[in-house]
């Protein structure tokens, strides 16, 4: 597949912020904005969303669950969670 080089304009401090946010997920600009406009072609639309906040994160929920088991919860059967599911599921089809 050819490539082609891309210019845009940005303001420095704009692009120095992106890059720094970016490092720290270990991500470069170029690929960045690769998988941006793969994201769009494949879903005909701007979805695109990465975080480094910790209130949104896979590690911040990692860590709550390893507080929560270490001062003693155990969690919760599947079977109960699934029916519960179930009732939730047919009061709204109600």
């Amino acid at each position: 597949m050819a490539t082609v080089n891309m210019s845009i304009r940005t303001d420095s401090e704009l692009k120095a912020q992106a890059e720094a946010v970016l490092s720290q997920l270990g991500m470069t600009m170029n690929g960045t904005i690769n998988m941006f406009l793969h994201q769009i072609v494949r879903d005909r639309a701007v979805p695109l969303s990465l975080s480094l906040s910790t209130e949104q994160s896979v590690y911040a929920d990692l860590l709550h669950a390893q507080t929560e088991r270490a001062s003693g919860y155990q969690g919760r059967d599947a079977r109960d969670v699934l029916s519960d599911m179930d009732q939730i599921i047919a009061a709204a089809e109600e």
